[in-house]
């Protein structure tokens, strides 16, 4: 099969097995975590994969496993795994989650998490053995057949699994890793390594692949045209062709990897979306204004609603009256499964602290609803918006303007060695580095510095570790700790000089 496909049954420790594929560490702190039918919450998920799994199977979850016979099957493990440099973590895990609704059906309960902790990326994928309707899955060689086949039929709609037709060819070339080169790619000094890295930097920023290889040849690299592409970087012996780098970095592939990032690229915001993000950072001080003339109720109320409005992104009074119908309908749906019986009683609880929850909700929407029938003519929520707005001070304004007009910029070391901090014989200095893109700091989220500089590094998949980031004067590393700062980044180096030991003397007799 293209991407190895791994299924295990399990019998017990379903907590245990979930925390393991859902380690923070494993999954880019849990950004490469994705529930289906689940909630990406542990103990919530526990809890929703149980009342699955004893609707349909009629025994307890938590019982006591027989000494005799087959033991029940809580949920099954699948692992899907990826050659090493056949896709990214975010093209995997994406798949990752179309393969099991494709194999599965859309009614499975399933954990979807990406792990890149080893060399080669890899899916785990927690399933629950019955999904919604009542439908089984049972492991076998006919089912373990299908969704291999399931998963080779998507991989091939992302180009990935390509090796195994070009191997087939009869003028193929191979292009297997000596341990040379496998040696320096762990070391960090590859060649190819160093290339690879680059070609995904730009990828993020390149709109053909030409404009990638024109500015690869801006940076120093050597580009080489014709029947192959060929690239030496900098201080290189000889050039490579980009397809001994990997499938993903064929002429092709990265034509189609450029295509893919100008999609999921984020146009730039306009001027109503600017101001409503201002809004949204300034919460504090909006909320000390009086939004409509006509409402008379007190501050604290107000503000609480305008954080729900905020929260939800309620537009309009249409909008609440329909969230208040919504839940109102959840609301007699439960009690009157209650009331007949349909709950059984380990189940009371749950269904129980879902009434709070509803119930809060109900008097939240209607106590937005009650202040709008009370003000005059118009609606209320977009009069409440507008009077923001109109109110904005000159000095958050001034800020807008700041915050619109400042960037950071990002460095890369110019030897292409990408090293932590404190794997640095000395402190690095802006002469081993040089700019290779810039963005709105704005953009980045987060309330404190260091917020924004991993909101950067999670968004900006050309960003490794090594790499400078300078904000305002300040320059960071990326560490595999966090941030670190270089204080001294823009001073020039200066170089230590050994002082002369004193000439030793006979002491005096």
């Amino acid at each position: 099969t293209t991407p190895y496909i791994k299924s295990l049954p399990i019998h017990n420790s379903l907590r245990a097995r979930l925390l393991y594929i859902m380690n923070p560490e494993k999954t880019s702190e849990r950004t490469l975590v994705t529930g289906l039918n689940l909630e990406t919450d542990v103990d919530t998920a526990m809890q929703q994969l149980a009342m699955t799994y004893e609707r349909y199977s009629r025994k307890k979850f938590n019982a006591k496993p027989p000494t005799k016979g087959d033991k029940p099957v809580k949920a099954f493990h699948l692992i899907q795994s990826f050659a090493h440099c056949e896709c990214s973590a975010e093209e995997a895990h994406a798949i990752g989650i179309e393969w099991v609704r494709k194999a599965f059906g859309d009614d499975f309960q399933a954990m979807v998490c990406t792990h890149t902790d080893k060399d080669h990326i890899h899916n785990h994928v927690l399933l629950c053995p019955y999904s919604l309707s009542g439908k089984k899955f049972n492991s076998k060689w006919k089912t373990l057949w299908d969704i291999r086949h399931a998963s080779d039929g998507i991989c091939r709609e992302h180009g990935i699994g390509i090796m195994e037709q070009l191997r087939a060819r009869p003028n193929h070339e191979p292009n297997s890793m000596s341990y040379g080169e496998w040696l320096h790619r762990r070391l960090g000094d590859s060649w190819k390594e160093r290339i690879r890295v680059r070609l995904d930097m730009l990828v993020e920023s390149a709109s053909l692949l030409d404009e990638l290889l024109s500015t690869l040849e801006g940076q120093g690299y050597t580009v080489k045209r014709g029947k192959f592409i060929s690239v030496k970087a900098p201080e290189q012996g000889r050039a490579i062709r980009l397809k001994t780098l990997g499938a993903r970095y064929e002429e092709s592939r990265l034509a189609r990897r450029i295509e893919k990032s100008i999609a999921k690229r984020q146009p730039p915001k306009s001027p109503d979306e600017i101001i409503d993000d201002v809004m949204q950072e300034y919460s504090y001080e909006t909320r000390k204004l009086k939004f409509a003339k006509e409402v008379q109720d007190d501050l604290e109320n107000l503000s609480q609603q305008l954080n729900i409005i905020n929260s939800e992104q309620i537009t309009s009074i249409g909008e609440v009256e329909g969230k208040l119908s919504a839940v109102r309908k959840k609301i007699s749906e439960i009690e009157n499964s209650i009331k007949a019986g349909e709950i059984e009683a380990f189940q009371i609880e749950q269904y129980s602290d879902m009434l709070v929850k509803f119930r809060q909700q109900e008097r939240d929407y209607q106590s937005i609803a009650d202040t709008y029938n009370e003000s005059s003519s118009g609606d209320y929520i977009s009069r409440m918006v507008s009077e923001v707005k109109a109110r904005m001070s000159e000095q958050e304004k001034d800020k807008l303007r700041h915050l619109q007009e400042q960037k950071y910029e990002v460095y890369i070391p110019t030897n292409d060695r990408y090293m932590d901090y404190v794997e640095h014989r000395a402190v690095p200095t802006a002469a081993e580095y040089g700019k290779v893109s810039e963005g709105n700091w704005y953009d980045a989220e987060g309330e404190s510095i260091y917020q924004r500089l991993q909101s950067i590094y999670d968004t900006n998949k050309s960003i490794y570790v090594g790499f400078v980031i300078k904000v305002e004067g300040r320059a960071f590393m990326v560490d595999k700790k966090g941030f670190k700062e270089l204080p001294d980044f823009d001073k020039p180096a200066v170089k230590k000089q050994v002082q002369a030991e004193p000439k030793r003397t006979k002491p005096r007799r």
